[in-house]
């Protein structure tokens, strides 16, 4: 496994791996409706193109040469980042794919002098339980008026010194 930053070239590889991704992740968790809406409010590659140009920084997981997987990350003030996104093509589930790439967005927010990891995780996903083994802690429970939808999250954390 690699783990690379990605250009705006990539928008279209991270928006077609997000729309085989958001399915099978959500079910379950949210409404057709909202992963549909979802999709097309972040994942588009005009959408993804645009949080690039507003400074996210994508990273893309590769096995055996594949992108299998990305991370969005924003710097949040000078010792804080937050991860706004990671997700891996369920064929990789339960191989160290989730682990090597948050491993990779940890040690590069440590060498931008970060102190602080945060993100938000729908309180009904199991990746909760991921982000719990990797170190991260609940800080918060908020629920977010997004459009017509409410999004229930934990905020988690986890201090990179």
């Amino acid at each position: 496994m690699a783990v690379r930053f990605a250009t705006k070239a990539d928008a279209e590889i991270i928006s077609k791996l997000a729309n085989q991704i958001w399915p099978v992740t959500y079910n379950g968790v949210i409404s057709e409706e909202q992963i549909a809406f979802m999709l097309e409010q972040s994942y588009t590659v005009l959408a993804i193109e645009n949080q690039i140009k507003d400074r996210q920084l994508f990273f893309i997981l590769e096995s055996d040469s594949v992108a299998q997987g990305f991370a969005g990350l924003t710097k949040e003030s000078e010792e804080t980042y937050k991860l706004q996104k990671l997700y891996i093509h369920q064929n990789l589930h339960g191989q160290g794919a989730g682990h090597f790439l948050i491993t990779a967005v940890e040690d590069y927010c440590k060498e931008q002098g970060a102190l602080e990891l945060f993100l938000n995780v729908n309180r009904n996903n199991t990746a909760k339980f991921f982000y719990e083994k990797m170190g991260y802690n609940i800080i918060e429970i908020v629920d977010i008026p997004y459009y017509r939808y409410v999004l229930n999250d934990y905020i988690m954390a986890k201090s990179l010194v």
